[in-house]
């Protein structure tokens, strides 16, 4: 095989091996757990950066995401956490594709949904290779099986 058709099998590989660890539920915490709330207070109070790295359309910047409560304000009382793809903001307002199949079956993947800013518990984006905000994807790493946090930080460019 040519070096193009197995650079191109290579990164399509990469590339859904990082939607798949990137989308599931890689661990499970306790609503109140410190290190998740704290994790969540760095997110949010980042967000700012989020924004600048959207609007500013820098072609080195890809992949924008943003994780949040999708039960937000239901009265559901479970939490589902999922990412939201293709992010934008219309009239003041927050927006994005559901990026996995969510439990909640009022929803289905790809879905556009509207994002309540109080739902948002994390960011991330590509800044060339390398993985930005995803600061509860990092804790989640820390309770990782070794070879799976290996293979996601290497997929995430850390």
């Amino acid at each position: 095989m040519s070096a193009i058709i197995i650079g191109a099998i290579a990164a399509l590989v990469g590339y859904f091996l990082y939607r798949h660890f990137a989308g599931g539920a890689g661990a499970v915490f306790e609503k109140d757990d410190p290190r998740l709330l704290a994790a969540k207070t760095e997110a949010r109070g980042s967000l700012p950066a989020f924004w600048a790295a959207l609007e500013e359309g820098d072609p080195a910047n890809r992949d924008f995401m943003l994780k949040f409560n999708l039960n937000h304000g239901s009265g559901l009382a479970d939490n589902e956490s999922i990412w939201a793809v293709e992010v934008e903001r219309r009239d003041g307002r927050i927006f994005g594709k559901l990026g996995n199949q969510p439990v909640n079956r009022n929803y289905r993947a790809g879905q556009e949904v509207e994002i309540a800013p109080e739902a948002i518990d994390d960011w991330g984006y590509f800044r060339e290779d390398v993985a930005q905000g995803n600061y509860v994807t990092r804790l989640m790493l820390e309770t990782a099986p070794a070879g799976v946090a290996k293979r996601q930080r290497e997929a995430m460019g850390w």
